[in-house]
């Protein structure tokens, strides 16, 4: 059974599709039983999608979001989510 620490962990990996099938299927099964990671992974799938609108591909790359914030605030919901829910 997965964790909802677990979801945390894999969640690039099953938004990407590079989690392997098994672990992909265990992971559904969490999300179906998990009203805080499904909530997760909405607010993560949302803040990516923001992201994206910001990036245009008509500006030049000092002028789009930088990567590394796209990193940190993507770490930082994960450490939130992890920190408001009991493991």
């Amino acid at each position: 059974m997965m964790t909802c620490k677990d979801i945390a962990d894999f969640l690039s990996e099953y938004l990407d599709r590079t989690l392997p099938w098994s672990q992909r299927l265990v992971f559904r099964l969490h999300l179906l039983l998990c009203r805080d990671c499904r909530r997760y992974l909405d607010s993560y799938q949302k803040t990516d999608h923001a992201i994206c609108q910001l990036k245009d591909p008509g500006t030049s790359q000092e002028e789009s979001v930088p990567e590394d914030l796209v990193k940190a605030i993507l770490a930082a919901r994960r450490v939130q989510a992890t920190d408001s829910h009991p493991l």
